[in-house]
């Protein structure tokens, strides 16, 4: 009796499994025949998330670390949000759920990094709560900058999606390997943009809009010469970059019994000065030179080898700088050297027009020292701001400052949050750079090369949001994203051998 109850259960089973596999089948696929509608797509977007629930709920972790610098961005979803956005409510939301059935999770691994990162997120709560809420244009709101909030959110949930999962010491390589080489995704947007129709296809999961300003931008605003800046090659190169230095340290990349490393390594130089961008370049000389320093190269053979291979490069290069593509001339435009007058010309106009801007903003700072402006700009008042600017009655600048972007760091804290905004993401870099000196210090002699490099890079990219371009609600990711792999690679923050025996004998 129990054997005919268990068939007759089994079979009522299957008969449950194709009675709602089928339907479903039917209806996915009359939606995909139908065409791309944003309804459509909606619904079997949906879909494919209730049946992605477990791989994502075994493998949400590792996929969020990809994404950090994955230049990915599904055309489907509304408001075009990147990938770790998306990943990075999904990791928060997951965490917060295994910690609620028990699972022993630690979200505040770095308790003053935690703290930080909350009083900034109450601070923007109560700005935009001030300044009528957060608008969505895509939900019918009259008011933009709701993707800048959300922007800043996201970040503030990809710390604690990251860091409150350690990784185990064996998959460190895996992990960091995973974080930093996901730049590569930015190969295929640069195929997308200059491919040719036979790749449009990639379009659908990869950002063009980028490339497609930069072209705009390179256009003759000062003159007639034209210089095209390629986003993606820095991304790429920004990526191979920091790997090989995390992995290999300086010491490793000069080793002259691997000569490789050294080609390559120059190799990932010149495709970021082939990107155009003086602030790859600066980026990239910081930090091997600090990082050169914190390795105590400077004391060693090393010293000389560095000062020699910089004596035999700018000797071949600086003689021929003109005969360099405009895009590497522009690169090395900040530095004394010989270029093409008319290139010149095209990096100081983009100086001097991020240089007027801030002439305009700067006298208006006072007034939201105490009470920022916060992201919400209304549709009608940036319609007119543009109108301005095409009839030539306001700047060029003028469409950029009315919506927040200053592609400046104190200002892009200080008009929006005003002076508690910017103490709160003071005190977030200089909670991190103490816990990511304090993991260099005592962590796994096998993890030195990335912990230096994860404290170098920190610090230069922090350098470079105050003094050379910054931009809050688009950098957090990188300072959050940082600051929670150390996090979670390193199994917490660190203490010192004495410490850690107290605690392991108190538990």
């Amino acid at each position: 009796m129990q054997r005919e109850m268990a068939n007759s259960f089994a079979l009522s089973r299957t008969h449950l499994i194709y009675g709602l596999c089928i339907p479903l089948a039917v209806v996915i696929g009359y939606l995909l025949a139908s065409g791309t509608e944003s309804s459509s797509m909606a619904v079997v977007v949906f879909v494919l998330c209730v049946i992605c629930i477990p791989a994502m709920m075994r493998w949400h972790h590792p996929m969020l670390i990809f994404s950090c610098n994955a230049l990915i961005c599904p055309y489907f979803l509304p408001g075009r949000p990147m990938m770790w956005m998306l990943l990075a409510v999904i990791s928060f939301f997951f965490a917060i759920l295994d910690r609620s059935v028990g699972r022993n999770l630690e979200f505040f691994r770095a308790k003053w990094v935690s703290i930080s990162l909350l009083f900034l997120g109450a601070v923007v709560l109560v700005t935009a709560w001030g300044h009528g809420g957060i608008g969505f244009r895509m939900l019918g709101s009259t008011t933009f900058g709701g993707k800048k909030y959300f922007s800043l959110f996201a970040g503030m949930m990809l710390y604690f999606g990251m860091s409150v999962y350690p990784v185990k010491p064996g998959r460190v390589g895996l992990y960091s390997a995973l974080f930093f080489l996901s730049a590569l995704t930015a190969l295929a947007t640069f195929i997308a943009a200059r491919g040719g129709p036979a790749f449009y296809f990639l379009v659908e999961m990869f950002p063009i809009e980028g490339a497609v300003q930069e072209a705009l931008s390179s256009g003759p605003v000062f003159s007639g010469f034209q210089v095209a800046r390629l986003n993606d090659l820095s991304w790429v190169a920004n990526g191979l970059f920091c790997y090989m230095l995390a992995r290999y340290g300086v010491r490793g990349v000069l080793d002259l019994a691997k000569p490789w490393r050294v080609l390559a390594f120059g190799a990932i130089l010149a495709v970021g000065a082939w990107s155009g961008y003086r602030s790859i370049i600066i980026i990239f000389a910081l930090s091997f030179l600090l990082m050169f320093w914190m390795e105590g190269l400077h004391r060693t053979r090393y010293m000389l080898v560095l000062l020699i291979g910089t004596l035999l490069v700018a000797g071949i290069a600086l003689p021929n700088l003109r005969s360099l593509p405009p895009a590497i001339q522009r690169s090395l435009a900040f530095l004394p050297v010989n270029i093409d007058p008319e290139v010149q010309l095209h990096a100081d106009g983009s100086s001097e027009w991020r240089v007027e801007m801030w002439r305009e903003v700067l006298p208006q700072v006072p007034k939201h020292l105490l009470y920022g402006t916060g992201y919400g700009l209304n549709s009608d008042e940036y319609f007119m701001v543009s109108q301005d600017v095409l009839s030539g009655q306001a700047g060029s600048y003028e469409t950029a400052a009315a919506a927040g972007d200053y592609h400046n760091g104190p200002l892009s804290l200080i008009m929006p949050f005003g002076l508690f905004g910017a103490a709160g993401f003071c005190w977030f870099l200089a909670a991190s750079i103490a816990v990511l000196r304090q993991n260099l210090r005592y962590g796994e002699p096998d993890m030195r090369n990335l912990n230096t490099f994860l404290l170098v890079y920190f610090i230069v990219r922090a350098i470079g949001f105050f003094l050379v371009f910054g931009s809050l609600h688009s950098d957090i990711v990188i300072f959050a994203s940082l600051i929670g792999l150390s996090v979670c690679l390193n199994g917490g923050v660190r203490q010192p051998p004495i410490a850690e025996a107290a605690e392991e004998v108190l538990e």
